[in-house]
């Protein structure tokens, strides 16, 4: 969806004579064009059905002539830029950091925080593509590991955790560099950072499986084991997202992408995809070691009194 978002034109007022300006703004009001901010219009129709965190990508494309160093865009904002999942809605004003403030300031449409230069990277990955300042429209942005590790001080574990799994499972990052990045630097809300950081799995298939995580953590579950292979000589084999041995209970996340999501069809039709979902699950269930297999939605993922009292019926201790 980003390349989309890129490829949207923007028409920026100032750069028009007044007659043309007043032109534009016509437009607005008849509905033929909208704004992206005060001065930043896009033909409406190219932003129809756009996700909130595309739409702040959009939002910052148009804030770019106001960011330039020392500012740079930062937090949820860098995030769309470097392609991180946001299992919320995303914020609709830009986020941009400034060496030279002392106290965040905020208005209608940015959240300008305090923090140091993000040229500030050395240590021993510096110079390493994930500690490295990108740009977007020639704006500065913050590099995807300060990136990931600002998030981590200031969003809810089941945003943060999502994001740094992602990165990890792409090989984007090491563990590494988020914990010497953590470290080299004073932060409010270092330690909930630590605990996001040390969360991070290159195992979670999913955003949505990340926020199981994230809940079985809530609830006090034990750990489970991620992505474990149940083998039958001569049978085949299925991979489940989490296997708790101990009480003999398999849980799978399901996401409608996988029924609706053509990538992860692979060519299926939605029927097939289910049916061949049943049979895997009939043959997880032949196992001996297995009592129960609990479904997750990601409607259930949102409630976790609804993940407790799933995995309490099953016999996993909770709090």
């Amino acid at each position: 969806m980003n390349d989309r978002v890129l490829a949207i034109p923007l028409i920026r007022t100032g750069d028009h004579p007044s007659a043309e300006r007043r032109a534009l703004q016509r437009r607005v009001h008849r509905g033929s064009l909208a704004s992206i901010r005060p001065g930043v219009l896009v033909d409406p129709s190219l932003v129809q059905g756009l996700r909130s965190e595309d739409r702040l990508l959009l939002l910052v494309r148009a804030t770019v002539p106001s960011v330039g160093l020392p500012r740079a865009f930062s937090h949820s904002s860098a995030a769309t830029v470097h392609r991180l999942p946001f299992t919320a809605a995303a914020p609709d004003r830009v986020e941009v950091v400034d060496p030279r403030l002392t106290r965040p300031d905020t208005t209608a449409l940015a959240r300008v925080r305090p923090g140091h230069a993000i040229d500030d990277s050395g240590g021993r990955w510096a110079g390493t593509p994930p500690t490295v300042p990108i740009e977007i429209d020639g704006a500065p942005v913050t590099s995807l590991v300060r990136t990931l590790v600002d998030l981590s001080t200031t969003a809810p574990l089941d945003q943060a955790v999502p994001m740094i799994d992602q990165a990890l499972r792409e090989r984007r990052v090491l563990p590494e560099m988020l914990r010497d990045e953590l470290s080299s630097h004073e932060r409010k809300g270092s330690e909930k950072a630590g605990v996001a950081i040390e969360m991070g799995s290159a195992l979670s298939g999913s955003p949505a499986e990340s926020v199981c995580r994230v809940r079985f953590r809530q609830i006090g579950a034990p750990e489970p084991v991620q992505q474990y292979e149940f083998r039958r000589t001569g049978g085949g084999t299925a991979v489940v997202d989490f296997w708790f041995p101990d009480q003999g209970v398999v849980v799978e996340v399901d996401g409608r992408a996988k029924y609706e999501d053509p990538t992860m069809l692979e060519g299926r039709s939605t029927a097939e995809a289910h049916w061949q979902e049943k049979r895997r699950e009939d043959f997880v269930r032949s196992f001996p070691e297995v009592r129960f297999v609990i479904r997750l939605s990601w409607a259930d993922l949102m409630q976790p009194d609804r993940v407790r009292a799933a995995l309490r019926r099953s016999g996993v201790p909770c709090r």
